[in-house]
């Protein structure tokens, strides 16, 4: 429960006064109506009428030649109406987009090609890899005949470790050669120098298994090939629909034009994982143009755990960081294994964002950042909440407590000798990006006084604590300030497919941002509908376009109804990622309004034939100043609709609001050398009480608390239920979750039994405080949060189980993510030899 800025309720706001501000306050999502009594419409309830339906042959073996596949038995069944393997495929459509643009070498020292066709071709690399496709009068059936297809595989050895993948024993795509299709080692200043001068340099080895996000509506498809204009209609819940579209259509074979994707208003949770589920949007149109009726695949949990497409970052990582004896962090130095499975998906960045936040909430001046992108055979990675930040703050801030013990330094009197400073804002990190606003120690110090707190009379209160030590039960807390970088650019996210010769002499012209659009009109009835042109998928977007249209056209929310654009209709954009879109959507919602109030006041002064001077609105209405003259909003819209053609209405606007780094020349270098830019940095302190029962390793977090900043908050209710949400899956990283597999590669937790989801029985009080530092870079001064509590939940926890355990020194004892208890005991069996 938070102990600041409850969820009010503006019911009676609303009623009572159009003119109060509805921004800044805990406005009722208008999605959660139809969620909570069953109205809401998903990509399972959408199924057209004549539709067939797909299942897929997955394969058992994590790497195997693919010998025969006999599908005459499943042809044979009544209820068959196509059968689809990798060559029926290849004679007419083309392989999917890959992440990378340059492979490591094949033999004759050229970039290799590294295709991944929608169905296996000649081979399987990873367990759950689809092989045929079979299309039948219903799921059922079409289970049944695709236990009829006979696939004779011989067996490979296989490789499911990425630091054993890097020596190439077993090489996933011959064609390639090696395992480690990329590579990149990136200096900041001078870190040869800060370590060969530092008085210590302390170095550490780091495990972050393989996770997700497991979302509660799987993964689906239902494709309509319209023979007529030969093109295609697909409904389907992916995420980003309007930029990763292109891995549907150029699968396809057809122009953007010729495929409409359309994602319902309601999805349930992606959380980045469904930016990869484009290999069923793909099968289903082919298998629809192939049969002429529409075709639907819905994911089944096996499916989506197993060889769904959407597990995400797997890393080891070397450590180093350079310390002089006052407790100054001189270098660091990033090396870092990512097992990206059996193919390089696209988008691959999830090894570059961290260079967003690569020394978190500390001045380190002196930075190397290397990493090895490694194939293994284990099931492709896609993007996940944090993109590949939370590792990385996890694995520094494990540096930074080995560092504090090396020096014998209080861990947290070292993180604060080295924060960023408040007057240093905007501050430049190493790797370009800028910090926006914030002050770092000031936030430190709160949590320190709520930990305090703790200790007088609290759950660390010494005699409690002392007697939980009796029954072999240690509690302890360690607080750290963690950054949550927002509000991604679009430019640098193919730095890898970008030859970085090029880069050195690159200009500011070059660079290329995507805004974010958005369309509004005004209806006859004087009521407004705005149109996004990205998808959702729980994150409240009509809610937020709702409340800040309503204040910029002084109207209520509910005189406003927000839809979506699909693919065809809406420019290509960046869309919902990368704790994006409340920055974006609230600076194109005062766009757009702007624009229409304009034009609203323009039709007035024509109608009365005066100057836009003579004219002005307040609440729904446009007066004639010195006159007795009045138009409502409907008023306008007929005037609108009898004096300009359906194309020209001036009551029917669009705006497109810029990237908020675009014009600012802070930025110039980070953009012109593709290095990752978020322009906002919400920020916070976290402080988890945990508790470590040294007997059976188990770690219970006795309540967390945090006291968090993302500048405006446009919705409080909204900012709440993204950090509760990130905290949760943050805990359940820290503690639960991993996609184990065996040496062979093959998976270990493929249902909910064995891949283990937090609950209520793990979930802490989330005690949480708000600070409000607006971006001096945004419209409306809102950071990013979207992505808040998955990126520091787990290097919160982790370090404060460090803490717990110190009394017993105990060798890094959080060394692996997650923390399990069989791991836990080994290091306290470990320590007491």
């Amino acid at each position: 429960m938070s102990t600041s800025h409850p969820a009010e309720t503006d019911a009676d706001a609303e009623s009572d006064s159009s003119r109060e501000s509805f921004t800044g306050q805990g406005l009722p999502r208008v999605e959660d109506h139809r969620i909570l009594t069953g109205e809401a419409e998903y990509i399972h309830d959408i199924t057209p009428e004549n539709c067939l339906h797909m299942a897929l042959v997955r394969s058992m073996h994590a790497h195997a030649d693919i010998v025969s596949i006999d599908t005459e038995e499943a042809e044979a069944h009544p209820d068959c109406e196509l059968v689809l393997t990798a060559e029926d495929i290849k004679s007419e459509y083309n392989p999917m987009p890959t992440g990378v643009g340059r492979i490591a070498t094949g033999e004759d020292g050229e970039p290799a090609a590294l295709p991944e066709w929608a169905l296996a071709d000649e081979k399987v690399r990873f367990v759950g890899e689809p092989v045929v496709a079979v299309v039948a009068s219903d799921r059922y059936a079409a289970e049944d005949i695709a236990d009829l297809v006979d696939v004779e595989y011989e067996a490979m050895d296989a490789v499911a470790d990425g630091m054993a993948a890097r020596e190439d024993e077993v090489v996933l795509h011959e064609s390639v050669g090696s395992n480690v299709v990329d590579n990149e080692r990136l200096e900041f200043g001078d870190p040869d120098a800060a370590f060969e001068d530092a008085d210590h340099v302390v170095e550490g080895e780091y495990t972050w298994g393989r996770i997700s996000g497991v979302p509660l509506e799987t993964a689906g498809a239902v494709a309509t090939y319209d023979e007529e204009s030969d093109s295609f209609d697909i409904d389907c819940n992916i995420q980003l629909h309007t930029l990763v579209d292109n891995m549907i259509y150029e699968t396809l074979g057809y122009e953007a034009d010729d495929v409409r994707v359309n994602v319902p208003a309601d999805v349930g949770g992606s959380y980045g994982t469904k930016i990869g589920i484009h290999r069923y949007c793909c099968l289903t149109s082919m298998a629809s143009q192939q049969l002429e009726r529409p075709v639907k695949f819905e994911e089944d949990r096996l499916e989506n755990l197993q060889g769904g497409d959407m597990h995400s970052s797997d890393r080891e990582y070397q450590m180093r960081m350079a310390v002089d004896d006052d407790g100054t962090m001189r270098g660091l130095d990033v090396w870092f294994v990512d097992d990206f499975g059996a193919y390089p998906r696209y988008p691959i960045n999830q090894v570059l964002k961290p260079l967003s936040v690569l020394t978190n909430s500390y001045e380190i001046d002196d930075v190397t950042y290397e990493y090895d992108l490694v194939l293994t055979n284990k099931t492709s990675q896609t993007a996940y909440r944090g993109f590949g930040v939370d590792p990385h703050i996890y694995a520094l801030e494990m540096i930074v407590d080995e560092a504090a013990r090396t020096l014998d330094m209080d861990p947290t009197e070292f993180r604060r000798r080295n924060l960023i400073r408040p007057e240093q804002m905007p501050y430049t990190l190493p790797s370009k990006n800028l910090y926006d606003s914030g002050d770092y120690p000031a936030t430190l110090d709160r949590i320190e006084e709520i930990i305090a707190d703790e200790r007088d009379g609290g759950l660390l209160d010494p005699d409690v604590v002392a007697a939980k030590r009796e029954e072999g039960k240690y509690r302890g807390v360690q607080p750290s300030v963690i950054i949550e970088p927002g509000a991604s650019g679009s430019d640098w996210t193919d730095r890898q497919r970008t030859d970085k010769e090029d880069l050195a002499d690159r200009s500011r012209d070059e660079v290329e941002e995507l805004p974010e659009h958005l369309r509004a009109e005004i209806r006859e009835d004087g009521s407004i509908h705005a149109f996004l042109a990205t998808d959702s998928s729980g994150q409240g977007h009509q809610t937020l376009v709702s409340q800040l249209l309503a204040d910029e056209l002084e109207v209520l929310p509910s005189d406003i109804e927000v839809g979506y654009l699909d693919s065809v209709d809406a420019p290509t954009e960046y869309g919902s990622a990368a704790s994006r879109m409340a920055v974006m959507l609230s600076g194109a919602t005062v766009g757009v309004a702007e624009r229409l109030l304009a034009n609203v006041e323009e039709l007035a002064a024509d109608h009365w034939d005066v100057s836009t001077d003579d004219v002005t609105y307040h609440d729904g209405t446009v007066d004639r100043l010195g006159g007795d003259g009045s138009l409502s909003l409907a008023e306008i819209a007929e005037l609108d609709a009898e004096t300009n053609a359906a194309g020209e209405r001036r009551t029917r606007v669009s705006y497109n609001y810029d990237h908020p780094a675009t014009d600012l020349e802070e930025f110039d270098e980070a953009l012109t050398q593709k290095f990752p830019v978020y322009p906002t940095a919400a920020f916070g302190a976290n402080a988890p009480i945990v508790e470590v029962d040294v007997n059976t390793g188990s770690v219970e977090i006795l309540t967390f608390h945090t006291v968090r900043d993302c500048g405006t908050m446009l919705n409080p209710m909204i900012v709440e239920g993204q950090a509760h949400g990130g905290i949760a899956q943050g805990i359940g990283a820290a503690l639960l979750e991993e996609f184990g597999y065996e040496e062979d590669g093959q998976p270990q937790a493929i249902t909910l039994f064995d891949y283990l989801l937090p609950s209520i029985e793990n979930v802490p009080e989330i005690e949480m405080e708000h600070t409000e530092t607006p971006s001096p870079f945004t419209e409306t001064g809102a950071k990013g949060v979207g992505e808040g509590g998955m990126i520091d939940a787990p290097a919160s926890i982790a370090t404060s189980i460090n803490a717990a355990l110190d009394p017993l020194s105990v060798e890094e004892p959080a060394s692996q993510i997650p923390v399990a208890p069989d791991h836990l005991r080994k290091k306290l069996r470990e320590s007491e030899q």
